[in-house]
């Protein structure tokens, strides 16, 4: 039943008004003097701020002049576990070289308050930036931290256990029987298939090192329970290699052989990839993350990528930052920028990608990959609110001519002040209003030592520290 006012207008939980909203909506509004009515978890009405005063009185309202509201932010591609080595690995090893030194002489030493406190922290960098859900490509402790509090700060995702069953050029760091992964997998799926903002899915490593059985059997248990399935897969050009030379043909054509392509499936990196491949995923309605910033970190050749290609396809390409080791920052404004421009260096083409197509990523495309294209990923009437709200007061934004290019081009999430999940405000005037986040940096700032004496790590640098 709609609550009215004494002036006839019906009484919402929350009113936005002022400021531009890019909407992402199937029209792809940027709505100049906008406003957004919240009623509950929901968006009832998205418009010109003066049609919302006229039908609309808010028990709270925010004044958006001078600022940008965009959908939350999706983040495709994290990794807790590697949260705490974050600035502990050399920037100089390459992508092979960099798997293997962080799972041989970091992961090991991860301890579950490592991963647990790592989490949280990773948690609140992506959400003062305007990330509002995300994708976890698998935990070593995932068990402790759904129990650890991680849920608290308030942000939404999936994620999962870490899990590899065979060698792959010489990779074998922490793995185990295709029997004990399948069990833990499915403990996390009964275990955890009740929690809110924070829920299992099925994750293995990927890239080569799986067996036939793990990777079939994974993909029938995210079936099973409704899940998602996530795996790294042709990132470099050695493990193409490897699968034609194994199984005579192309990693993702022996996915689709196995019957694994699908759409509930997340395909991370993505890089060595032909056309055919592409058709492949495109028909089986599979979805692709994008990791550019830790992909140029690490050295990879993107202009061997066809992800233009995938998004002429039809396929929704998905933006995500990676592990604090690899890309190390999860300000996911920095990853669309990268996104938008990559390509057009590579090419040669200054018309391909751009800002446009790379918010489309980091939003609605990540609400798709994540199965959530109902409920996320636009700022629409009936779709939850998760609203990041930008300052655009500031030296970096202006002078500001066009709310979309100067976002993607000109802005930072440094400039992200307000953030609301499900029509709760968790960010207030950039502070996180659920933890308390110096807690949280003495907590870290604790482990630091400790993870430097037991990981043995010291970084060579031509500098001299003292």
């Amino acid at each position: 039943m709609e609550s009215k006012s004494k002036g006839g207008k019906q009484v919402v939980d929350l009113v936005l008004n002022g400021g531009t909203a890019i909407t992402v909506d199937p029209e792809r509004r940027v709505i100049r003097d906008a406003g957004i009515a919240v009623q509950g978890e929901n968006i009832l009405f998205v418009g010109k701020s003066t049609e919302v005063s006229e039908r609309y009185t808010g028990k709270k309202t925010l004044d958006c002049t001078d600022k940008v509201m965009i959908p939350g932010l999706v983040n495709a591609h994290i990794h807790f576990s590697h949260h705490m080595s974050k600035s502990l690995i050399p920037d100089t090893l390459g992508p092979a070289v960099q798997s293997q030194f962080t799972h041989y002489k970091a992961s090991p030493k991860l301890t579950a308050e490592n991963e647990v406190w790592g989490s949280k922290a990773l948690l609140i960098e992506m959400l003062k930036g305007g990330t509002t859900t995300f994708l976890e490509a698998g935990s070593y402790h995932p068990v402790e931290m759904l129990e650890g509090g991680i849920e608290q700060i308030g942000i939404k995702g999936f994620m999962g256990r870490r899990a590899s069953d065979r060698e792959s050029l010489g990779h074998s760091a922490l793995m185990e029987s295709t029997d004990d992964i399948l069990k833990h997998q499915e403990r996390l799926l009964k275990d955890f298939s009740d929690r809110k903002n924070i829920r299992p899915c099925v994750t293995i490593v990927g890239m080569q090192r799986y067996t036939d059985r793990l990777v079939i059997e994974a993909k029938k248990m995210a079936d099973r329970y409704g899940v998602l399935f996530t795996l790294h897969e042709s990132a470099w050009h050695d493990t193409v290699t490897e699968c034609r030379k194994r199984n005579g043909c192309r990693p993702i054509e022996y996915l689709e052989k196995l019957g694994v392509l699908d759409e509930n499936v997340a395909l991370v990196h993505m890089l060595f990839v032909n056309q055919k491949e592409v058709d492949m995923l495109a028909k089986s309605g599979s979805k692709v993350v994008h990791c550019p910033s830790a992909g140029v970190k690490l050295g990879y050749p993107f202009v061997f990528g066809r992800f233009p290609e995938m998004l002429e396809a039809g396929i929704p390409v998905a933006l995500g930052s990676d592990s604090s080791d690899c890309s190390n920052y999860h300000d996911m404004i920095r990853v669309l920028n990268l996104a938008a421009i990559l390509y057009k260096g590579l090419r040669f083409d200054p018309e391909i990608m751009g800002a446009e197509r790379a918010i489309e990523m980091a939003t609605i495309n990540g609400a798709k990959t994540l199965g959530l294209e109902n409920e996320i990923g636009s700022l629409e009437a009936g779709k939850k609110a998760d609203i990041a709200i930008f300052q655009t007061n500031r030296f970096d934004w202006r002078p500001m001519f066009n709310e979309v290019q100067a976002l993607v081009h000109s802005a930072t999430g440094d400039s992200c002040e307000t953030v609301i999940i499900d029509g709760k405000l968790v960010v207030d005037k950039q502070r996180v209003l659920t933890v308390d986040e110096n807690e949280i940096l003495a907590k870290l700032r604790s482990m630091e030592q400790d993870m430097v004496s037991r990981t043995g790590i010291s970084i060579a640098s031509p500098w001299k520290f003292m």
